[in-house]
Protein backbone atom coordinates (compact mmCIF):
# COMPACT_ATOMS: atom_id res chain seq x y z
CA UNK A 1 0.00 0.00 0.00
CA UNK A 2 1.18 3.74 -0.97
CA UNK A 3 0.49 6.61 1.42
CA UNK A 4 -0.65 8.57 -1.89
CA UNK A 5 -3.48 6.22 -2.13
CA UNK A 6 -4.74 6.92 1.08
CA UNK A 7 -8.71 7.62 0.89
CA UNK A 8 -9.81 9.74 4.18
CA UNK A 9 -13.73 9.46 5.33
CA UNK A 10 -14.50 12.16 8.21
CA UNK A 11 -16.14 11.52 10.62
CA UNK A 12 -19.54 13.46 11.25
CA UNK A 13 -20.07 16.56 13.46
CA UNK A 14 -16.91 18.08 15.24
CA UNK A 15 -15.91 16.32 18.23
CA UNK A 16 -13.60 18.53 20.66
CA UNK A 17 -10.28 17.71 22.67
CA UNK A 18 -11.80 17.49 26.23
CA UNK A 19 -10.34 19.16 28.40
CA UNK A 20 -6.72 18.57 29.15
CA UNK A 21 -6.82 18.04 32.97
CA UNK A 22 -9.13 15.36 32.31
CA UNK A 23 -6.95 13.00 30.30
CA UNK A 24 -6.39 9.81 31.43
CA UNK A 25 -3.88 7.70 29.91
CA UNK A 26 -5.24 5.70 26.77
CA UNK A 27 -8.96 6.40 27.98
CA UNK A 28 -9.92 9.15 24.87
CA UNK A 29 -9.22 8.54 21.58
CA UNK A 30 -9.28 11.04 18.86
CA UNK A 31 -11.79 10.48 16.16
CA UNK A 32 -10.71 8.85 12.92
CA UNK A 33 -8.20 5.89 12.75
CA UNK A 34 -6.01 4.55 10.55
CA UNK A 35 -6.52 0.78 8.70
CA UNK A 36 -5.41 -1.46 5.82
CA UNK A 37 -6.69 -4.83 5.24
CA UNK A 38 -3.99 -7.83 3.41
CA UNK A 39 -5.13 -11.05 1.75
CA UNK A 40 -2.98 -13.47 0.38
CA UNK A 41 -4.55 -13.45 -2.81
CA UNK A 42 -4.76 -10.03 -3.30
CA UNK A 43 -2.39 -7.93 -0.86
CA UNK A 44 -2.61 -4.47 0.45
CA UNK A 45 -6.29 -3.17 -0.20
CA UNK A 46 -6.48 1.00 -0.13
CA UNK A 47 -5.45 2.32 2.98
CA UNK A 48 -8.09 4.31 4.54
CA UNK A 49 -8.70 7.35 7.71
CA UNK A 50 -12.20 6.57 9.06
CA UNK A 51 -13.96 7.19 12.01
CA UNK A 52 -13.01 5.55 15.01
CA UNK A 53 -15.18 2.19 14.92
CA UNK A 54 -15.49 -1.46 16.80
CA UNK A 55 -13.48 -4.02 14.37
CA UNK A 56 -15.27 -7.10 13.63
CA UNK A 57 -13.36 -10.19 12.93
CA UNK A 58 -14.49 -14.37 13.05
CA UNK A 59 -14.95 -15.97 15.84
CA UNK A 60 -12.19 -18.37 14.10
CA UNK A 61 -9.44 -15.73 13.44
CA UNK A 62 -6.30 -16.20 14.41
CA UNK A 63 -5.77 -13.28 16.48
CA UNK A 64 -8.96 -14.96 18.54
CA UNK A 65 -7.45 -18.07 18.63
CA UNK A 66 -3.91 -18.16 18.94
CA UNK A 67 -3.28 -14.55 19.97
CA UNK A 68 -1.53 -13.50 16.84
CA UNK A 69 -1.27 -9.56 17.14
CA UNK A 70 1.27 -7.34 17.77
CA UNK A 71 1.48 -3.30 18.27
CA UNK A 72 3.31 -0.04 18.70
CA UNK A 73 4.12 2.81 21.07
CA UNK A 74 4.58 6.32 19.67
CA UNK A 75 3.91 9.80 20.33
CA UNK A 76 3.60 13.25 18.58
CA UNK A 77 4.54 15.97 20.49
CA UNK A 78 3.83 20.27 19.52
CA UNK A 79 6.49 22.18 20.00
CA UNK A 80 6.33 25.76 21.05
CA UNK A 81 6.09 27.34 17.71
CA UNK A 82 2.93 24.75 16.90
CA UNK A 83 5.16 22.26 14.48
CA UNK A 84 3.71 18.74 15.44
CA UNK A 85 6.88 16.21 15.62
CA UNK A 86 7.71 12.11 15.94
CA UNK A 87 10.40 11.19 17.93
CA UNK A 88 12.79 8.51 15.80
CA UNK A 89 9.73 7.03 14.44
CA UNK A 90 11.49 5.16 12.10
CA UNK A 91 12.70 2.93 14.44
CA UNK A 92 8.94 2.08 15.82
CA UNK A 93 8.35 1.47 11.97
CA UNK A 94 11.33 -1.10 12.06
CA UNK A 95 10.54 -2.66 15.18
CA UNK A 96 6.63 -3.04 13.92
CA UNK A 97 7.99 -5.31 10.79
CA UNK A 98 10.00 -7.46 12.52
CA UNK A 99 7.62 -8.28 15.43
CA UNK A 100 4.95 -9.03 12.08
CA UNK A 101 7.79 -11.08 10.72
CA UNK A 102 8.17 -13.16 13.98
CA UNK A 103 4.18 -13.63 13.66
CA UNK A 104 4.31 -14.62 10.48
CA UNK A 105 2.12 -11.40 9.54
CA UNK A 106 2.40 -9.88 5.94
CA UNK A 107 5.50 -7.55 5.22
CA UNK A 108 4.63 -3.45 4.63
CA UNK A 109 6.98 -0.62 3.27
CA UNK A 110 7.92 0.59 6.35
CA UNK A 111 8.14 4.51 5.15
CA UNK A 112 4.33 4.33 3.51
CA UNK A 113 3.34 3.59 7.11
CA UNK A 114 4.88 6.50 8.29
CA UNK A 115 3.40 8.61 5.76
CA UNK A 116 0.20 7.47 6.64
CA UNK A 117 0.72 7.86 10.54
CA UNK A 118 1.48 11.49 9.37
CA UNK A 119 -1.37 12.18 7.50
CA UNK A 120 -3.68 10.72 10.42
CA UNK A 121 -2.24 12.90 12.89
CA UNK A 122 -2.92 16.05 10.12
CA UNK A 123 -6.78 14.71 10.11
CA UNK A 124 -6.96 14.91 14.04
CA UNK A 125 -4.28 17.77 14.66
CA UNK A 126 -6.86 20.02 16.17
CA UNK A 127 -6.45 17.07 19.16
CA UNK A 128 -2.85 17.18 19.49
CA UNK A 129 -2.57 18.87 22.95
CA UNK A 130 -0.56 21.82 22.33
CA UNK A 131 0.99 21.81 26.09
CA UNK A 132 4.04 21.02 27.32
CA UNK A 133 3.70 17.11 28.86
CA UNK A 134 0.88 16.06 27.14
CA UNK A 135 0.98 14.74 23.59
CA UNK A 136 -0.65 12.35 21.25
CA UNK A 137 -0.17 8.56 22.01
CA UNK A 138 -0.22 6.42 18.56
CA UNK A 139 -1.22 2.63 18.93
CA UNK A 140 -0.47 0.76 15.82
CA UNK A 141 -1.46 -2.68 15.67
CA UNK A 142 -1.64 -5.86 13.45
CA UNK A 143 -3.26 -9.12 13.92
CA UNK A 144 -4.75 -12.33 12.00
CA UNK A 145 -7.90 -12.22 10.87
CA UNK A 146 -8.20 -15.79 8.60
CA UNK A 147 -11.49 -17.64 9.71
CA UNK A 148 -9.51 -20.77 10.15
CA UNK A 149 -9.05 -22.62 12.94
CA UNK A 150 -5.52 -24.90 11.47
CA UNK A 151 -2.48 -23.82 13.38
CA UNK A 152 -0.64 -22.34 10.23
CA UNK A 153 0.80 -18.33 9.19
CA UNK A 154 -2.56 -16.34 8.61
CA UNK A 155 -3.46 -15.61 5.27
CA UNK A 156 -5.56 -12.05 6.31
CA UNK A 157 -4.23 -9.64 8.51
CA UNK A 158 -5.13 -5.90 8.76
CA UNK A 159 -3.29 -2.88 10.58
CA UNK A 160 -4.64 -0.12 12.34
CA UNK A 161 -4.05 2.81 14.31
CA UNK A 162 -5.71 4.77 17.02
CA UNK A 163 -4.81 7.86 19.00
CA UNK A 164 -5.38 8.85 22.57
CA UNK A 165 -4.46 12.33 23.99
CA UNK A 166 -2.42 12.58 26.69
CA UNK A 167 -1.23 14.02 30.13
CA UNK A 168 2.05 14.68 31.86
CA UNK A 169 3.39 10.39 33.02
CA UNK A 170 4.13 12.60 35.96
CA UNK A 171 2.16 15.73 36.95
CA UNK A 172 3.67 16.63 40.10
CA UNK A 173 7.09 15.65 38.81
CA UNK A 174 10.25 13.12 38.55
CA UNK A 175 8.32 11.19 41.92
CA UNK A 176 10.35 7.73 42.67
CA UNK A 177 8.69 4.81 42.96
CA UNK A 178 8.88 1.27 44.09
CA UNK A 179 9.21 -1.74 41.93
CA UNK A 180 8.51 -5.47 42.88
CA UNK A 181 11.99 -7.60 42.32
CA UNK A 182 9.84 -10.76 41.17
CA UNK A 183 12.42 -13.67 42.13
CA UNK A 184 9.61 -16.09 40.53
CA UNK A 185 7.94 -15.16 37.38
CA UNK A 186 9.72 -14.95 34.14
CA UNK A 187 8.36 -12.40 31.57
CA UNK A 188 10.74 -14.47 28.65
CA UNK A 189 13.27 -16.67 27.59
CA UNK A 190 15.70 -17.43 25.51
CA UNK A 191 15.33 -17.71 22.13
CA UNK A 192 11.45 -17.08 22.54
CA UNK A 193 9.94 -14.15 21.44
CA UNK A 194 10.79 -11.42 24.41
CA UNK A 195 12.53 -8.73 21.88
CA UNK A 196 8.66 -8.30 20.19
CA UNK A 197 6.13 -5.98 20.55
CA UNK A 198 3.48 -9.23 20.78
CA UNK A 199 0.63 -9.20 22.94
CA UNK A 200 1.57 -12.88 24.43
CA UNK A 201 4.34 -10.79 26.10
CA UNK A 202 2.34 -8.66 27.98
CA UNK A 203 -1.14 -10.47 28.92
CA UNK A 204 1.02 -13.18 31.42
CA UNK A 205 2.23 -9.79 33.24
CA UNK A 206 -1.20 -8.69 33.68
CA UNK A 207 -1.52 -11.12 36.45
CA UNK A 208 1.35 -9.81 38.76
CA UNK A 209 0.18 -6.21 38.93
CA UNK A 210 -1.71 -6.92 41.67
CA UNK A 211 0.98 -8.59 43.67
CA UNK A 212 3.22 -5.75 43.03
CA UNK A 213 0.56 -3.45 44.43
CA UNK A 214 -0.19 -5.38 47.35
CA UNK A 215 3.53 -4.73 48.21
CA UNK A 216 3.14 -0.83 47.39
CA UNK A 217 4.35 -1.08 43.68
CA UNK A 218 3.71 0.24 40.67
CA UNK A 219 4.83 -2.82 38.91
CA UNK A 220 7.00 -5.59 38.90
CA UNK A 221 11.16 -6.24 37.53
CA UNK A 222 11.68 -9.68 36.11
CA UNK A 223 14.39 -12.21 36.47
CA UNK A 224 15.83 -14.63 34.45
CA UNK A 225 18.30 -17.83 35.62
CA UNK A 226 21.22 -17.83 33.13
CA UNK A 227 20.87 -21.92 33.29
CA UNK A 228 19.46 -23.82 35.61
CA UNK A 229 19.82 -23.57 39.35
CA UNK A 230 22.12 -20.47 39.12
CA UNK A 231 21.84 -16.89 40.27
CA UNK A 232 18.98 -14.95 39.42
CA UNK A 233 19.50 -11.90 37.04
CA UNK A 234 18.02 -8.56 36.17
CA UNK A 235 15.49 -8.58 32.98
CA UNK A 236 12.51 -6.10 32.26
CA UNK A 237 9.86 -4.88 33.82
CA UNK A 238 6.67 -5.60 32.45
CA UNK A 239 6.43 -2.15 30.20
CA UNK A 240 9.40 -0.60 30.45
CA UNK A 241 13.50 -0.94 30.45
CA UNK A 242 15.60 -0.70 33.18
CA UNK A 243 18.84 0.94 34.16
CA UNK A 244 21.17 1.01 36.97
CA UNK A 245 23.86 3.60 37.81
CA UNK A 246 26.86 2.33 40.53
CA UNK A 247 30.04 3.50 41.67
CA UNK A 248 32.92 1.01 42.02
CA UNK A 249 35.93 1.24 44.61
CA UNK A 250 37.74 3.02 42.56
CA UNK A 251 35.08 5.76 41.88
CA UNK A 252 34.08 5.15 38.65
CA UNK A 253 30.55 4.99 37.90
CA UNK A 254 28.76 2.63 35.34
CA UNK A 255 25.24 2.49 33.77
CA UNK A 256 24.18 -0.72 33.27
CA UNK A 257 21.19 -2.55 31.57
CA UNK A 258 20.90 -6.07 30.44
CA UNK A 259 21.66 -6.61 27.14
CA UNK A 260 19.56 -6.88 24.27
CA UNK A 261 19.93 -11.28 24.24
CA UNK A 262 16.41 -11.93 22.62
CA UNK A 263 14.46 -11.97 26.18
CA UNK A 264 14.97 -7.73 26.00
CA UNK A 265 12.45 -5.76 23.91
CA UNK A 266 15.11 -2.97 22.09
CA UNK A 267 13.09 -0.12 23.32
CA UNK A 268 13.34 3.32 21.46
CA UNK A 269 13.83 5.33 24.62
CA UNK A 270 16.47 2.53 25.87
CA UNK A 271 18.72 3.39 22.80
CA UNK A 272 18.46 6.18 23.53
CA UNK A 273 19.54 6.50 26.48
CA UNK A 274 22.46 4.40 25.24
CA UNK A 275 23.24 7.14 22.87
CA UNK A 276 23.22 9.74 25.06
CA UNK A 277 25.24 8.28 28.15
CA UNK A 278 27.84 7.37 25.61
CA UNK A 279 27.64 10.81 23.65
CA UNK A 280 28.32 12.61 26.83
CA UNK A 281 31.04 10.29 27.91
CA UNK A 282 30.81 10.88 31.57
CA UNK A 283 30.07 7.52 33.24
CA UNK A 284 30.79 4.16 31.65
CA UNK A 285 28.32 2.51 30.03
CA UNK A 286 27.54 -1.45 29.52
CA UNK A 287 25.04 -3.71 28.28
CA UNK A 288 25.73 -6.58 30.32
CA UNK A 289 23.79 -9.21 32.89
CA UNK A 290 23.79 -7.65 36.27
CA UNK A 291 23.02 -10.42 38.90
CA UNK A 292 20.34 -9.95 42.19
CA UNK A 293 22.94 -10.86 44.10
CA UNK A 294 25.80 -7.83 42.98
CA UNK A 295 22.34 -5.19 43.40
CA UNK A 296 22.07 -6.24 46.78
CA UNK A 297 25.81 -5.48 47.47
CA UNK A 298 26.04 -2.05 45.87
CA UNK A 299 22.38 -1.41 47.94
CA UNK A 300 23.95 -2.50 51.05
CA UNK A 301 27.77 -0.01 50.50
CA UNK A 302 25.59 2.57 49.03
CA UNK A 303 27.06 2.58 45.65
CA UNK A 304 23.90 1.57 43.83
CA UNK A 305 23.38 5.18 42.89
CA UNK A 306 20.29 5.55 40.44
CA UNK A 307 17.51 3.00 38.92
CA UNK A 308 15.21 3.86 36.60
CA UNK A 309 12.96 2.55 34.24
CA UNK A 310 12.35 4.26 30.23
CA UNK A 311 10.00 3.69 27.21
CA UNK A 312 7.94 5.61 25.59
CA UNK A 313 5.18 6.58 28.31
CA UNK A 314 7.34 7.61 30.89
CA UNK A 315 10.07 8.71 29.28
CA UNK A 316 12.07 8.16 32.51
CA UNK A 317 10.64 6.71 35.62
CA UNK A 318 13.11 6.95 38.71
CA UNK A 319 12.54 3.84 40.80
CA UNK A 320 13.41 4.26 44.53
CA UNK A 321 13.44 0.46 45.64
CA UNK A 322 13.48 -2.59 44.09
CA UNK A 323 11.16 -4.42 46.85
CA UNK A 324 11.34 -8.40 47.63
CA UNK A 325 8.35 -10.36 48.52
CA UNK A 326 10.69 -10.71 52.17
CA UNK A 327 10.21 -7.13 52.29
CA UNK A 328 13.47 -6.61 51.95
CA UNK A 329 14.29 -3.43 49.70
CA UNK A 330 17.46 -2.52 47.78
CA UNK A 331 17.74 1.00 47.93
CA UNK A 332 18.80 3.35 45.43
CA UNK A 333 20.71 6.36 47.03
CA UNK A 334 19.38 8.64 44.51
CA UNK A 335 22.03 11.08 45.08
CA UNK A 336 25.76 11.46 43.40
CA UNK A 337 28.86 13.16 44.29
CA UNK A 338 29.11 14.71 40.76
CA UNK A 339 26.14 16.86 41.01
CA UNK A 340 22.34 16.52 39.24
CA UNK A 341 20.78 13.40 39.22
CA UNK A 342 21.15 11.82 35.85
CA UNK A 343 17.65 10.13 35.47
CA UNK A 344 16.88 14.20 35.61
CA UNK A 345 19.26 15.39 33.20
CA UNK A 346 18.11 12.51 30.84
CA UNK A 347 14.57 12.98 31.23
CA UNK A 348 15.07 16.99 30.22
CA UNK A 349 17.43 16.32 27.41
CA UNK A 350 14.87 13.93 26.00
CA UNK A 351 11.80 15.86 26.37
CA UNK A 352 13.62 19.02 25.14
CA UNK A 353 14.26 16.77 21.80
CA UNK A 354 10.91 15.75 21.97
CA UNK A 355 9.11 19.03 21.98
CA UNK A 356 11.38 20.12 19.90
CA UNK A 357 12.64 22.99 22.03
CA UNK A 358 15.92 21.71 21.28
CA UNK A 359 17.26 21.01 17.25
CA UNK A 360 18.02 17.24 17.24
CA UNK A 361 18.53 14.59 14.36
CA UNK A 362 16.04 12.22 16.36
CA UNK A 363 13.18 14.80 15.42
CA UNK A 364 10.88 14.04 12.32
CA UNK A 365 8.44 17.05 11.41
CA UNK A 366 4.88 16.21 10.47
CA UNK A 367 4.59 20.46 9.58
Amino acid sequence: FRANDLVIISAQGEAKLPALESLQFGKVFSPHMFSVKYSEGSGWTTPTVRPVEAISVHPASSVMQYGVCCFEGMKAYVSREGQVLLFRPEMNMRRFHTSMQRLALPSFDQDELLECIKKLLLVDKSWIPKAEGFSMYLRPFAFGTSAALGVAPPSDAEISIIMSPVGPYFPEGLVPVNVLLDEVNVRAFPQGTGQYKIGGNYAPTLAHLPVAMEHGCKQSLYTIEDGPGSEKYVAECGAMNVFFLLEHGNGEQELVTPPLDGTILPGVTRDSVLSLCREWNEVKVSERMISVRELKDHASKGTLLEIFGCGTACAIMPIKALVRTSGEKLQARLSNTNGSLLYERLFKTLTDIQYGNVKHPWQEYVL
